[in-house]
Formats: structure tokens, C-alpha cells, sequence
């Protein structure tokens, strides 16, 4: 499966990234060399599970790469318009660039080899691009019950209380903070920094409480 991500800037050039939602850990000897912010110990995320003699890339850095230089000289604020295609739909949004960066940087962190953030590969495939912090809260929980179905289909033990995820959202708030400091190696300007930050302030809104933060969509189901 293919979701293509089109930029086009209010200066005529275009960006186009194509995210295969398959893919695995990046080869240990590439092609060309890979930069060295995305070795494993630069910046290497305090919860990170892997060793780099085994890995000696992070694989979420080797996948963002290419973007992160695309846009390392780019503001976060200029305007864009992003094309986003999945196999079902075209979605459209006139917007500035960092909306439009944080948007694909999710996708491609949750379908990335990283053992944390690809826990969120499933609800990849069913991409939201541009998701409101209730859209957000509302397909994430909806994700993780289904799991938890599936648990319980295989004779485990499900979580219907949502602690888990709780704790599966802190660990991503501090992924997303630590991986800051990778991409600020990467970039000139601010593109990349507050695309990071929009997308861990989602991270943070839902590692807040997710009882609480479920209050406000509590209404939406009354009387039904």
C-alpha cells in the first residue's frame, strides 16, 4: 500500500513523497551513505530498545531522511498546498507547511521499523491526514479496543481499561521529544523543528488522560 504526499509551495516547487506502508529495518551498507544524524547513538531516544551493534541506523531517521532535507530550508509558516492519496480517497488542504509536514511525519514514523512508534502501524493504514486532537483521540482509542478484541480472540488478556495505551502515549511523547534533537541536526530552518512539535503535542494532548480526554467526546454517544 501507497499514500503519496504532494507539496506544492506558493513559490511553484513541488515535493512529492511516496510512502510505502511496508517496509522493514534500512539496509546496514546503503547505497550512498546515510547522514550521520541518523546513526542510532546520535540522539538515540532514552526509550529506545535497540543496540547499534545490531542496528546501527535508526530506522525512523534513515526513512525521514530525504524528507528532512527537502525541508530544512523551508519555514514552517509559509503556505502550501498538500496532496495527500491514498488507494481510496484524495484529500486537499491549503495550509502552511508545518500542518502538512506534521501530517506525513506521522505516517512515516508509525509505518517505520522503530519498535515504539510502528505499534501505531495498523492505524496507519487507515490514515486521517490533517486529524483534529478529537479525531486524533477518537480513531486511536478505537484502534487500541480492537486490538485488545483480537487479544482476547487469541486467549490473552485484553486491556478494556485503556492503561495501556495511556503508558504506550507517554513512551511516544518522549520518542517524539528526544527525535527533536535529530532533526534540529538536519535543518536550517524551522519546517522540521515545529512539524516535531505539532505532532508531539497530539502525543502530549492524549498522554494527558485518557479517561479524561474521552469526557469530551463522552456527549457525542449519549442517548444512543
Amino acid at each position: 500500500m501507497i499514500i503519496t504526499y504532494t507539496f506544492t509551495l506558493q513559490s511553484g516547487e513541488v515535493h512529492q513523497f511516496d510512502v510505502h506502508l511496508e517496509r522493514g529495518m534500512p539496509p546496514l551498507e546503503p547505497p550512498q551513505p546515510y547522514a550521520p544524524w541518523t546513526r542510532l547513538e546520535f540522539q538515540q531516544c532514552y526509550n529506545c530498545p535497540l543496540k547499534k551493534e545490531r542496528h546501527p541506523y535508526c530506522p525512523t531517521a534513515v526513512d525521514l531522511e530525504q524528507i528532512a532535507h527537502r525541508f530544512s530550508s523551508i519555514k514552517s509558516f509559509e503556505k502550501a498546498c498538500v496532496e495527500v492519496r491514498t488507494p481510496d480517497r484524495v484529500y486537499t488542504k491549503h495550509c502552511d507547511v508545518q500542518t502538512g509536514l506534521r501530517a506525513l511525519l506521522g505516517l512515516i514514523m508509525a509505518t517505520s521499523a522503530c519498535p515504539i512508534s510502528s505499534q501505531l502501524k495498523g492505524l496507519a493504514h487507515f490514515h486521517l491526514p490533517f486529524a483534529s486532537i478529537e479525531e486524533t483521540l477518537f480513531r486511536v482509542v478505537g484502534a487500541y479496543l480492537i486490538k485488545q478484541y483480537f487479544v482476547q480472540q487469541s486467549g490473552g488478556t485484553p486491556d478494556w481499561n485503556l492503561s495501556g495505551l495511556d503508558r504506550y502515549y507517554r513512551d511516544l511523547q518522549e520518542l517524539n521529544a528526544c527525535f527533536k534533537g535529530r532533526l534540529d541536526a538536519a535543518s536550517d530552518k524551522d519546517a522540521n523543528l515545529n512539524a516535531i512539535c505539532s505532532l508531539n503535542f497530539l502525543s502530549i494532548a492524549v498522554a494527558s488522560g485518557v479517561e479524561d480526554q474521552l469526557d469530551r467526546l463522552k456527549p457525542r454517544f449519549e442517548g444512543t
